[in-house]
């Protein structure tokens, strides 16, 4: 799960389940219906470290909607039990943040919105690439960087591609080849709040990518069925910032070491290997500790 602070939007399983909401809001079904909906995909009580993620959301939703059950309120406030709160357990601070944050949004979603959410027409984007694909995306003028596409999902009215990275930049047509030679790029930086820090992995829906979507083209293809765990979770995209997410790193560098624990390459990526991951899932949960700020406003 991506994170970036303790408020209650501040970690992608939230906002995951708040943009969904509002798509079955919009499709017609009311705030019970689409509890119960999410309820059944998420299956929230057979997992004790997003429990209070998923249950959040759903509230938020309702309460955005004028229609907060007590049925959902109720689980909102068991998910304050140390029990559903494993993922902050390991730092008593960032533990005690998280109970106000909770605390604070269970006060305040018990006073009705003065206008609740109002439906809109619904657009469908279905996902533009399929697992496999290797792109190219322009960062800068004539400047391409290679990317693998490793997952592709089209579900409700929004498709989605999780892409990976890489270090291979380009300005003329490249082969597969090419893009093999390369390595997994690394974020020192990782733009507001660090939030991409780490290996550049992230989920992109079809919708954000849409408006900018000629930027990429298709180099070729990598057929796999697993890849490499570069961390714990993968953090939301932003189609728009790919570009300065790039650009930051290589000024980054020209003046610092970058604290990168393991070179990475595509071809190890393209594998599984559990000792490998083991690191790298260790170093992602250093760098989730590191980078939670106390924010806590919704």
């Amino acid at each position: 799960m991506g994170t970036w602070g303790t408020g209650i939007l501040h970690n992608d399983t939230t906002v995951d389940i708040w943009t969904e909401f509002k798509e079955l809001y919009n499709s017609g079904l009311s705030a019970k219906e689409i509890r119960q909906q999410l309820e059944k995909e998420y299956q929230p009580e057979k997992d004790e470290e997003n429990y209070s993620e998923i249950w959040t959301g759903i509230a938020y939703g309702q309460w955005m909607c004028g229609e907060l059950e007590e049925y959902t309120l109720g689980k909102v406030k068991a998910a304050t039990d140390e029990k559903w709160l494993t993922l902050w357990a390991e730092d008593k601070k960032l533990f005690q943040k998280r109970i106000k944050a909770l605390s604070e949004f269970i006060t305040k979603i018990q006073t009705h919105r003065p206008t609740s959410l109002k439906r809109k027409k619904i657009v469908t984007r279905q996902a533009f690439f399929q697992a496999g694909d290797v792109i190219g995306i322009e960062i800068n003028p004539e400047q391409y960087v290679a990317a693998i596409v490793t997952k592709q999902k089209d579900y409700g009215n929004d498709g989605e591609n999780t892409i990976v990275f890489t270090d291979c930049f380009f300005s003329k047509p490249i082969s597969v080849e090419e893009v093999l030679k390369a390595n997994i790029f690394y974020l020192d930086v990782g733009g507001s709040n660090n939030y991409y820090r780490g290996y550049f992995e992230a989920i992109f829906s079809a919708r954000n990518m849409a408006k900018r979507i000629k930027l990429a083209h298709k180099v070729g293809e990598i057929k796999k069925d697993e890849y490499l765990w570069l961390g714990v979770g993968t953090p939301i995209g932003d189609w728009n910032k790919i570009s300065e997410l790039y650009n930051e790193q290589l000024a980054f560098l020209l003046n610092h070491q970058s604290d990168r624990p393991l070179n990475v390459s595509v071809q190890e990526f393209l594998k599984r290997d559990n000792k490998l991951e083991t690191k790298l899932i260790e170093w992602d949960k250093k760098i989730f500790r590191e980078k939670l700020k106390p924010q806590n406003a919704v």
